[in-house]
């Protein structure tokens, strides 16, 4: 609460507005409560560039999730925790635990069909719309 109370003071850049979790769009509250139901929501924002709307939410965990304007989930940073592994398509999640045994995928960026993947060990991976590895950076 203190966190949200010093945001709002502070204010907003750009087209930021802080929202609360009844303002976001029904798919990304559905998304919260299934997959994050156990945390805290401690940040709600609505975010104006242009033309184009998401949502970014914080929860108590230091959990970071982007939504779309319709609340389909776009980015999740998920340190140190790691995303739950039921998000991550598992053609991805085997290659993983196949060449990266013990690490946890810390972050995941759904960019139109493609996935960025960061690992623990601090690698991306980038995987095409058919969930092929098409590059890697360290």
């Amino acid at each position: 609460m203190i966190l949200l109370l010093a945001f709002q003071a502070t204010g907003c850049s750009g087209g930021d507005k802080v929202i609360t979790i009844d303002e976001l769009p029904a798919p990304a509250k559905a998304f919260i409560s299934k997959y994050f139901g156990g945390k805290q929501v401690t940040l709600v924002k609505k975010d104006k560039e242009g033309l184009k709307t998401h949502y970014d939410v914080m929860l108590s965990d230091g959990t970071k999730l982007e939504f779309d304007k319709k609340g389909e989930w776009r980015d999740i940073k998920a340190k140190p925790n790691g995303v739950p592994t039921e998000l991550v398509p598992a053609e991805i999640r085997n290659y993983v635990n196949q060449n990266y045994p013990g690490q946890k995928i810390i972050q995941i960026d759904r960019i139109r069909s493609n996935y960025e993947i960061d690992l623990s060990n601090e690698l991306e991976l980038k995987f095409n719309k058919r969930l092929e590895l098409i590059g890697i950076d360290d």
